[in-house]
């Protein structure tokens, strides 16, 4: 269902005052064709919109954007949670869809070569591998202990919280910081 545009192309698109929407009377629905359909508090309806979460990586469930298909802002839900239930739950999983990030629970190992990193992981999807280009741009602390991981290929990792990894995760991971 998720038909979401690269991050970068999103903010542009954000205005500083959205208007902010009153989530029990947004009705959010997949249409036939596997769509968003929003129908906003004034009765109109929006088909092809999309959500975005203003706070991706703190609080990826609160404060959703919600966009037309051709971009054009249509509110701020703060709360999603105050939603009827079917369309909380849509939007929880867009959001989810949206900022598919998994988590590293183990670092097995991380080598350069020819100036890229290459890591080998367990997520929480599996072992995975993957290339980075720059430390000081593509692995930074987003919180206290918690850190996050761009690849070439721009999919992001977290770290949720650096001092729950076992010793010698927790050292690789010092180490390329």
């Amino acid at each position: 269902m998720s038909n979401q545009q690269p991050l970068e192309n999103r903010s542009k698109h954000v205005s500083r005052e959205a208007p902010v929407l009153d989530p029990r009377l947004v009705k959010i629905r997949p249409d036939g064709r596997g769509r968003l359909q929003i129908t906003l508090p004034d009765g109109s309806v929006h088909t092809g919109g999309r959500l975005y979460p203003a706070f991706p990586i703190s609080r990826r469930h609160r404060f959703i954007y919600l966009f037309s298909e051709d971009d054009t802002e249509l509110g701020l839900i703060q709360d999603p949670r105050q939603l009827d239930n079917d369309s909380r739950d849509l939007v929880l999983t867009e959001c989810d869809q949206v900022y598919f990030m998994p988590r590293i629970s183990r670092i097995y190992r991380v080598y350069e070569r020819n100036g890229i990193a290459y890591w080998n992981v367990e997520t929480d999807r599996g072992p995975c591998s993957f290339q980075v280009i720059s430390r000081s741009e593509s692995v930074f602390y987003v919180g206290r202990n918690r850190l996050l991981v761009r690849d070439v290929d721009g999919n992001r990792y977290t770290i949720s919280d650096l001092a729950r990894l076992d010793k010698r995760s927790r050292l690789i991971a010092e180490l390329n910081i």
